[in-house]
């Protein structure tokens, strides 16, 4: 019988992958780690967990611990939202960086770190602006040679096609779909899917409070950080305002500040004003390299209040724990780079995400342990 017994409930970003993505991607992070640590994790099966959940079984013998990971299904939803027709999508991201650009709250903004304002503007600028470039530099350079208007035509297409191209290679499709998402949301106008799909999750975690469990950690990656702020806000009030000890909340690559920044979204800020007076614990680890996430800033930073849950801001120092010439080829693919969170490195932090996930102690140890080796 394992000394230690965990349960995890893992809520992914805006990725139509689902779980069978998040469990390869943490089977083939165990084995590197493995060999790093000289544990062995072991890593069950993907099973079904209820509607639109799956879990497996994580092992670790050295450390006397067992864990059961939950992954929270939220893809279907986030298909529902991929917009896929690409004038549609050049629209509504229009509208919605509009809508961002003239709620936002500039004097918040404008703290947050520049890789993360650059990554929320590029993806407009790229889908927009690039192919109006090339077309111009076509017109300029061909269009004294090319009968108008059906050569012209036919040059503008290509220049698009070739904009398309680079585009889709910086992922800022992706980007402009996550940014259309979170305009919806920061919209304040419940939809009904995602509010019953929340309210399914908060119910799910709380009923696990009462189980055995030496601990129960609720992480998120990226747009699943917005996500759980409704989520805590839910859980708070089943709770009467207080999480158990065991209980904490892990964001990682959070960017909840992007909705918080909107003087608009109001039904978030009073999600937020109730997560902030929380009592429980709460890790946030951003990394000012990943500009899709909004780094070592207070996630609660735009409520009223303050008070403040139990809460952690780091940054993972990625630099530390790889070899330099590893962590460059890494840090270059700025699309992978925002999944960092969810892998391990040469060498073992104290919040590698597979030590945290699979150990034998807490998340409060782990964090004591990496703060005393990463001191401010």
């Amino acid at each position: 019988m394992a000394a230690f017994k965990r349960k995890i409930f893992y809520l992914s970003g805006f990725d139509p992958r689902g779980a069978r993505f998040y469990h390869q991607l943490y089977s083939e992070q165990a084995e590197i780690y493995s060999r790093n640590s000289g544990h062995s994790v072991t890593v069950g099966d993907r099973e079904r967990a209820g509607k639109g959940n799956a879990r497996w079984t994580i092992g670790d013998d050295a450390a006397g611990a067992e864990t059961d990971l939950v992954f929270l299904g939220w893809d279907d939803v986030i298909r529902a939202h991929w917009v896929k027709n690409p004038m549609r999508l050049l629209g509504r991201s229009l509208a919605s960086y509009w809508r961002f650009t003239r709620g936002m709250d500039w004097a918040q903004t404008l703290r947050f770190p520049r890789g993360s304002l650059i990554a929320f503007y590029y993806p407009g600028a790229s889908a927009i602006l690039l192919p109006l470039l090339f077309g111009l530099i076509l017109w300029l350079g061909f269009g004294l040679l090319l009968d108008f208007p059906w050569d012209i035509a036919a040059a503008i297409v290509t220049a698009i096609g070739v904009a398309a191209i680079i585009v889709r290679k910086i992922e800022s499709f992706w980007l402009l779909r996550f940014i259309i998402f979170n305009d919806s949301l920061a919209s304040g106008k419940p939809d009904p899917v995602i509010e019953q799909r929340l309210d399914e999750m908060a119910a799910t975690i709380n009923a696990a409070l009462a189980e055995p469990y030496d601990e129960l950690l609720f992480i998120t990656h990226s747009n699943g950080s917005i996500m759980a702020v409704p989520i805590m806000a839910r859980l708070l009030a089943m709770n009467g305002g207080r999480m158990p000890p065991h209980f904490a909340l892990m964001t990682l690559g959070s960017c909840i500040p992007l909705i918080g920044c909107r003087r608009d979204s109001k039904r978030f800020h009073a999600q937020l004003e109730d997560v902030a007076k929380g009592d429980f614990i709460w890790l946030d680890v951003g990394s000012i390299t990943d500009g899709a996430c909004i780094a070592l800033i207070d996630p609660c930073g735009s409520s009223i209040t303050k008070q403040r849950p139990t809460l952690h801001i780091l940054s993972p120092r990625w630099f530390k724990y790889c070899d330099p010439s590893t962590y460059d080829a890494r840090r270059r693919n700025k699309y992978e780079v925002h999944f960092e969170y969810l892998r391990t490195f040469d060498r073992i932090s104290p919040l590698d995400y597979i030590g945290v996930t699979s150990g034998g102690q807490p998340l409060t140890r782990s964090i004591e342990a990496f703060k005393a080796e990463n001191p401010v």
